[in-house]
């Protein structure tokens, strides 16, 4: 060292004065992170804070990281037992990372899932929700919360065998981008289940109900994260090269990404519109969500129909439109329009914002109504891109306008369903309180019995 590198320091000139600004600069800047991270833990949702200080205490959560540390421990022996002795020349990542991603899916699949379903079930079930809904905090950040401690819970669980998928980078044999490609969607997949189960914690009050339906979600979660796990293992030990190099690969995947956050902030809305006061307006923002969607939904197909010339796009676009519009308009027909003053003072009160927006109101008519345009609409765009592109000699459009028949009676089946089951769901009015759930089973109801009358006569 320099003689000028040594003068420029305060500590080997000994000046106290520069010193202890130095320390004092440092200290500060230390002090200002603290500071901020302090103020960011304050602005956080206190139902998060509350349910993450819960869950990672609780015995189940305690049990579950025990067991992952454990078999991933087990994994880890048993693993490098059975590739011994050709672990040190031949690649044995992707045999290591089966094992591995099969012992992350499950508590990421299941447990995570079904912990958020019983987190807002029992605020229910014990009565101590009637203590959050009279605070300031709103519905949503309630749903919110849950899910954010569910969050939480799934990066506790990655963290702890994040050293044993980077263990089997350096074993050969996989690349990284594929462990990453098989975490990230691992992660939204448990995200969305999540909802779900959060969804369904808000579906009904009577034990007996949750009961049913904790069985029917974990039987569910069960069979998911079975395929889940079958459909990752096969391409984990295919040693084909993957698409990751096609641009169709990651435009479907961009695709089937935009449907994911729609959904889940669209079931996170309908948690938060299940929990919330009688007379609100539960409606208009899941409407307008459903509007997205469809939008989603009709803009991806289009473009892929365009970009690989195949009429089938046309048949699976109409298909789950017709599917997706019955069971929301089973819902929408089962909401009561029971507003209190201070909400039907938020609700458009000019000519045209009625005229353009009463379909966005709560209400059985309204949601029949919104269903039934929504639905239509979709018809008239397919009809007429698909004219166009039988006009223009496209390859997308084979000239014998099947599709145009099947467009057709898939719309006339639907609006008929929905005619007849808002009939029904009219005259049950009369007599008494008909719930979402009723109207969604007397709509299931009428299609069993529209698929079986005919089977029954031509026996």
């Amino acid at each position: 060292m320099n003689s000028s590198d040594t003068s420029s320091s305060p500590f080997a000139t000994g000046d106290p004065t520069k010193i202890n600004a130095d320390v004092s600069s440092k200290g500060s800047f230390w002090r200002a992170i603290e500071t901020a991270i302090e103020l960011g833990g304050e602005r956080l949702n206190p139902i998060l804070v509350k349910e993450g200080r819960q869950a990672l205490k609780s015995k189940q959560f305690v049990i579950t990281f025990t067991l992952l540390l454990l078999a991933g421990w087990v994994w880890s022996m048993l693993g490098v037992a059975l590739l011994w002795p050709g672990v040190y020349y031949a690649p044995g990542g992707r045999f290591m990372l089966c094992g591995y991603f099969v012992i992350l899916a499950i508590p990421v699949l299941v447990t995570v899932p079904f912990s958020a379903f019983r987190s807002l079930a029992a605020e229910r079930e014990d009565g101590t929700f009637e203590l959050l809904s009279i605070t300031a905090l709103s519905s949503r950040q309630i749903v919110t919360g849950k899910l954010g401690s569910a969050v939480l819970q799934m990066l506790v669980y990655y963290s702890a065998l994040a050293p044993c998928i980077a263990f089997t980078y350096l074993l050969r044999g996989i690349d990284i981008v594929t462990i990453v490609f098989l975490l990230f969607w691992t992660l939204v997949a448990s995200v969305l289940l999540s909802t779900v189960g959060l969804v369904v914690a808000t579906i009904t009050r009577a034990r007996h109900w949750q009961v049913l339906l904790s069985v029917l979600l974990l039987v569910g979660l069960c069979i998911v994260t079975f395929t889940w796990t079958l459909s990752f293992v096969s391409l984990i030990t295919d040693t084909q090269a993957t698409a990751f190099d096609d641009v169709d690969f990651w435009l479907a995947m961009s695709a089937i990404m935009t449907f994911c956050i729609s959904h889940a902030i669209m079931f996170v809305m309908i948690a938060a519109a299940q929990i919330s006061f009688a007379s609100d307006n539960r409606s208009t923002r899941l409407r307008a969500m459903l509007l997205v969607q469809q939008t989603l939904w009709v803009g991806w197909m289009t473009f892929f129909w365009i970009r690989f010339e195949a009429e089938e796009f046309l048949y699976v676009l109409v298909s789950v439109a017709a599917i997706y519009w019955a069971f929301a308009g089973a819902c929408l027909m089962g909401e009561a329009a029971i507003l209190s003053p201070r909400v039907k003072r938020s609700l458009p009160q000019s000519f045209l914002g009625r005229m353009c927006f009463t379909w966005f109101n709560p209400g059985s008519g309204t949601g029949y109504t919104f269903a039934i345009v929504n639905l239509l609409t979709l018809v008239i765009i397919i009809v007429v891109a698909g004219l166009t592109a039988e006009l223009e000699g496209f390859a997308g459009a084979r000239g014998n306008y099947d599709w145009l028949l099947y467009v057709t009676l898939v719309a006339a089946y639907v609006v008929a369903y929905l005619g007849v089951g808002r009939l029904i769901v009219v005259l049950l009015r009369q007599l008494g309180r008909v719930t979402i759930l009723l109207t969604v089973l007397i709509n299931l109801l009428l299609v069993v019995i529209g698929a079986a009358f005919p089977v029954f006569f031509q026996g």
